[in-house]
């Protein structure tokens, strides 16, 4: 059972790193949306998969902002501790580096399990969630989108449709009325039923009406012919079936990783596996790291913080482009670079170890 004091250090480095994860999430998400809406706009992404595209979007920018959140949350956390002067007095109690870590690993463990979950597994599922909804959503024909009851423009400009309701399955029309200009020719069209079809070989879109009948004519002019018919199909769009992209390597699911014989497959999934590893490693940094002296200001060591976050995640992207390129062995992978931040993490205890034993002999001479 954690005493008093690992509970309290717990508990400010969950708040800190829940608020500075919240906030860079916050103004990360607002891009992304833009840029999702602006991909809309143009007609990148059909409108119907904004909310699959936006979680995609969510999830990833969240499982690689718990690193850097993580990290700056701690750094924060011990930065108010020692400029309150907290760390003094615990360190003056006989509390060193092992209960410290004792509270960063009460708060890193379950945070690093979720990191796992979505890095390796959540991310990809929602990835493919994605790229399914924009696949089925270039896919759909334009009378998905219509309204009964209400005038509906097509998107070529050319057709304007009303129909007073629909079937239950969007398929069939009811009491429908088109209008239809073709250079200075008029077209008005009732008809009491319309069914849209799809061209299965060219993907043309074709509504077939009737009965009903047909009225042509020329805007100014008296001379209008008027046709009863049975039966008869428009062309609506001309439209071919977008075809299904190849998953992406953040779109495969892990097992489809690991059965690969690509070796951008297998990097993927040795990235997959280092982004949780990146945020234990710098959670075990930022403790020594947080150090700050007396007559520092509170945020005196975030420099070295986020230059510390760029240099690893630099590292890390050269690396994966030199294992893509098969310039660095596999089996080496990016463990190299956790072993060097964890080397300079024990290289920044050994010292503060070393100043705290120092100071302690000056205060008794």
């Amino acid at each position: 059972m954690p005493n008093i004091i690992t509970r309290y250090l717990a508990l400010e480095i969950l708040k800190s790193c829940a608020a500075t994860v919240l906030i860079l999430y916050l103004l990360f998400m607002s891009n992304a949306l833009g840029r999702v809406l602006s991909d809309i706009a143009d007609g990148d992404i059909p409108k119907q998969a904004l909310g699959p595209v936006l979680l995609s979007q969510s999830v990833n920018i969240f499982s690689l902002l718990l690193p850097i959140g993580v990290f700056l949350g701690i750094v924060f956390a011990f930065g108010r501790l020692y400029k309150d002067h907290e760390m003094v007095v615990m360190s003056a109690s006989g509390m060193g580096y092992r209960q410290y870590y004792r509270s960063v690993l009460l708060v890193i463990v379950p945070v690093f399990l979720l990191s796992i979950y979505i890095s390796v597994w959540l991310n990809s599922q929602v990835q493919r969630s994605a790229n399914n909804s924009v696949y089925q959503g270039k896919n759909t024909h334009e009378f998905a989108d219509i309204r009964p009851g209400q005038f509906n423009r097509s998107k070529n400009g050319e057709h304007v449709f009303f129909m007073k309701s629909m079937s239950a399955d969007r398929l069939e029309l009811i009491d429908i009325i088109i209008s239809q200009t073709n250079r200075d020719l008029m077209i008005l069209e009732t008809a009491q039923k319309g069914r849209h079809k799809t061209d299965e070989v060219t993907g043309n879109l074709f509504l077939v009406v009737g009965p009903g009948q047909r009225a042509e004519g020329q805007a100014g002019k008296k001379e209008y012919r008027i046709i009863d018919f049975e039966k008869h199909g428009m062309l609506v769009e001309k439209k071919k079936n977008s075809q299904r992209k190849a998953l992406q390597q953040r779109q495969k699911s892990p097992e489809d990783l690991r059965r690969s014989k690509q070796l951008k497959d297998k990097v993927e999934l040795h990235w997959r596996i280092a982004i949780p590893v990146v945020l234990l490693v710098l959670a075990l940094l930022a403790l020594p790291l947080s150090y700050i002296a007396p007559r520092q200001g509170r945020y005196g060591k975030i420099g070295y913080a986020l230059l510390a976050y760029i240099v690893y995640f630099s590292l890390m992207a050269y690396t994966k482009a030199q294992l893509e390129a098969g310039v660095f062995p596999l089996v080496i992978n990016f463990w190299w670079i956790h072993l060097t931040f964890l080397a300079l993490t024990l290289g920044l205890l050994l010292r503060r170890n070393r100043s705290s034993i120092n100071s302690i002999r000056l205060a008794f001479r």
